[in-house]
């Protein structure tokens, strides 16, 4: 009976190495061709527009998704920013509490499709006097396709553009079709 077991051991031993190796060779050609997530966190740290404050990192998820376009009746695929920071919360009320703290907030994202070649530039709104600032309505329309992006939020006192400071986060998303 060993000699038996041993036959049929040297006997599979190079039909699992066959094996093997196809696994890692198909594993690997699975993974050249795999499209960035559709959706990337990202944090970015900045420098605080107000002197006696201290710096503050912000937190931006780019989302693929579908928005309707300036003038659009019709959703089309879109490149979506969301997102906030690590400031501390104003203390909760009934009413605005205007503190020692507003900022003001504005976005930029500069993007470019890798599939299309097409290329832009996409402007937020814009958010004044806030105490705890997030990443105001956003979203360019880049087309279907793997989109390499620089965000650049800009915050400012009171307004972006009083002393403003940037944090710049890159990232790459997969846009998917609406």
């Amino acid at each position: 009976m060993p000699r038996v077991r041993k036959f049929v051991t040297a006997a599979l031993a190079p039909t699992t190495a066959v094996l093997a190796a196809a696994a890692l060779v198909t594993a690997g050609a699975g993974t050249a061709a795999a499209q960035p997530p559709s959706a990337t966190d990202m944090s970015c740290g900045s420098a605080n527009p107000l002197p006696w404050a201290p710096p503050f990192t912000w937190q931006i998820r780019a989302s693929s998704g579908a928005s309707l376009p300036p003038g659009g009746s019709v959703l089309e695929p879109s490149l979506l920013l969301s997102g906030g920071n690590d400031l501390p919360d104003p203390p909760a009320s009934l009413f605005p509490i205007f503190g020692s703290t507003p900022y003001g907030t504005r976005v930029q994202v500069d993007w470019h499709n890798e599939t299309t070649g097409a290329s832009g530039t996409a402007f937020s709104d814009e958010e004044m006097l806030k105490q705890k600032p997030g990443i105001p309505v956003n979203r360019a329309w880049p087309g279907v396709g793997t989109v390499s992006f620089t965000v650049t939020a800009r915050t400012g006192g009171g307004w972006w553009f009083l002393n403003p400071q940037a944090a710049v986060c890159r990232g790459t998303v997969s846009i998917r079709p609406a």
